[in-house]
């Protein structure tokens, strides 16, 4: 491309004219919004009204009000009370506003609405206090102003806003100076009770402490010290059944579970040795009538090869288990007098563990470990197991005893322990009558001049206000701007046009004329042959100036209906439009 410092008029002319729909399409469509937008947003209303805050109309050296609230603090509470959402419901409903909104919005959206549609604005003003002689800033007056579609229904919506601010002021000034005395009056009467009931309320108090009184104190001493010795007892009864449970354990150990000689139920001896001394007796028998290769013999042969191993395996297995048993026992008797972290027993609980573990070892490497184990056969063993048992279910039952004993015991303590608190909150509740009475007149003074305060607030002698300025009907919109937003739409417009065109002029490298193909090639021109235009480009033209027309109308005629549809009827618009020209 050319240098821009080449160009001629002619250059930037032919620019315009090859870049026309970039930079009319975004100028009419950035034109054509703005209008619509502009014409189809609601016209706003705004009326406003001036409430003055006049001050006590009776001196305070006579008589003191009792509602201390500052004009700002006042002036936010009653506007937190009108905003509510019952206040607005009931504006909303008499009035018929947001109707438009209704159906299509959630009840806490449209007061949301018009809570900001309303507006307070605080007027201040050089205040003097008579009694420091200080200026400061005070609130002398506010404003109220609503805003809204219907100038008519704005200008009653702020009256009827202006007159809750004057009802509310009132009413709350009113209530505050009633609930002041009220309190008092309250004060004073429960003061009187509690003079006049004072002794009731001690009686109260013993009864509800009836088991802590210090008169008390010696059942309570008399009953721990017997809980103190049914509790030394129990104790007494679960240490001498530990040691019988651990005296039957060590019997148990010494006991074989199978008596010998008694055979299974698959015709076995229970016994391995007693099973290896017959196998051993029929193998003999067998190989003097059998050859060697004789299955049965064989078969004799590996069952005597296994029964040694196992009862060899067994006696092991014997021994480590006596001395499980012994470690168990030592480990019980001594957890009965030492603590859990004593060297001793940490010692014995690992090596109880490494016991255990070579008894599993030794249990895998017999054939046929992994089976169901038999139940015991011999009485005497099962009779040392049923004693175990026993001891064992004795001894749960003797520790919830005693937790049941430890309990009440307890209970005891408590009460012992808080017979001198007991004792100390009676003597409070006698020094508590001594003070009754001085108090009870001073509240009888105050009470004198929260009623006197009361009725100047009934008639309407204190501070209040006034509407020195109604809220009138407003003439014209408060906004939208049309003219504006109208301009803005051309700027932008404007802007994005050219912007669009440079942007695509810029993308395009082509070369469009002789004096630019000479620049580029520095050689001389020789001849320039012109643009032939063939009736696809003709067909191309037509197409794209039929679209470009046809957007322009569509967009027209949308502009136009939403119009109608959306800010006001043409009729009426065109009528608007006559009388103000003439």
């Amino acid at each position: 491309m050319m240098d821009i410092q080449t160009q001629s008029m002619n250059d930037y002319i032919s620019l315009l004219k090859r870049r026309k729909y970039y930079i009319l399409i975004p100028f009419l469509a950035v034109v054509i919004i703005s209008a619509v937008v502009a014409f189809t947003l609601p016209s706003i209303y705004r009326s406003s009204c001036k409430i003055l805050v006049e001050g006590q109309q009776i001196p305070s050296e006579f008589v003191r009000t009792t509602v201390t609230t500052v004009v700002e603090e006042a002036i936010q509470t009653i506007t937190q009370q009108i905003m509510s959402r019952s206040k607005l419901s009931e504006i909303i409903k008499r009035f018929n506003l947001y109707e438009d909104m209704r159906g299509k919005r959630t009840t806490g959206e449209i007061l949301g609405k018009m809570r900001n549609d309303i507006s307070l604005n605080m007027i201040g003003a050089d205040v003097k206090n008579p009694r420091t002689g200080r200026s400061s800033t005070g609130t002398i007056a506010f404003s109220l102003s609503y805003e809204g579609k219907d100038p008519d229904k704005v200008q009653k919506v702020a009256n009827e806003l202006a007159s809750l601010y004057l009802e509310q002021n009132l009413k709350v000034r009113e209530e505050m100076a009633k609930t002041t005395s009220g309190f008092i009056e309250a004060d004073l009467k429960n003061m009187g009770e509690y003079i006049t009931q004072l002794e009731e309320k001690i009686a109260k108090f013993k009864s509800r402490h009836i088991q802590s009184l210090p008169e008390m104190a010696w059942v309570n001493s008399q009953m721990v010290q017997r809980l103190e010795q049914e509790l030394s007892r129990i104790e007494q009864e679960i240490q001498a059944t530990k040691e019988r449970k651990i005296y039957l354990e060590g019997q148990l150990a010494g006991i074989n579970p199978d008596l010998a000689g008694i055979k299974t139920p698959e015709g076995r001896y229970a016994d391995p040795e007693q099973r290896l001394e017959y196998l051993s007796a029929k193998y003999t028998s067998l190989k003097a009538s059998l050859s060697e290769k004789h299955p049965d013999l064989i078969k004799t042969k590996k069952e005597i090869e296994a029964l040694e191993r196992d009862v060899n395996l067994k006696k092991r297995i014997g021994i480590k288990q006596n001395q499980l048993e012994k470690m168990k026992a030592d480990l019980v008797s001594k957890e009965a007098v030492l603590s859990p972290k004593h060297p001793d027993i940490i010692k014995l609980k690992r090596s109880i563990e490494i016991t255990g573990k070579e008894i599993s070892t030794l249990l895998n490497e017999i054939p046929g470990s992994k089976e169901i184990e038999r139940k015991p056969s011999n009485p005497a063993y099962i009779s040392l197991q049923t004693q175990i048992t026993t001891a064992e279910m004795d001894l749960e039952n003797l520790i919830k005893v005693k937790a049941t004993t430890g309990a009440k015991l307890n209970n005891y303590l408590k009460r012992l322990e808080l017979t001198p608190r007991i004792e100390k909150e009676y003597r409070l509740l006698t020094r508590d009558y001594e003070n009754a009475r001085d108090r009870y007149q001073k509240t009888l003074n105050k009470l004198m001049e929260a009623k006197t305060a009361e009725a100047m607030e009934k008639g309407q002698k204190g501070q209040k206000f006034t509407i020195i300025d109604p809220a009138i009907y407003p003439e014209k919109p408060f906004k939208p701007n049309r003219m504006v937003i109208v301009v803005i739409g051309f700027i932008l417009g404007l802007g994005g046009g050219i912007g669009s065109g440079a942007l695509r002029e810029f993308l395009d490298d082509s070369i469009r004329s002789e004096t630019e193909l000479m620049e580029l090639t520095k050689k001389p021109l020789l001849a320039v042959i012109p643009y032939i235009e063939t009736d696809l480009d003709t067909k191309r033209k037509k197409y794209i100036l039929t679209i470009t027309v046809t957007a322009l109308v569509t967009c027209l005629i949308l502009s136009v209906l939403a119009i109608h549809l959306f800010y006001t009827p043409l009729d009426i618009l065109w009528f608007k439009v006559l009388r103000k020209i003439g």
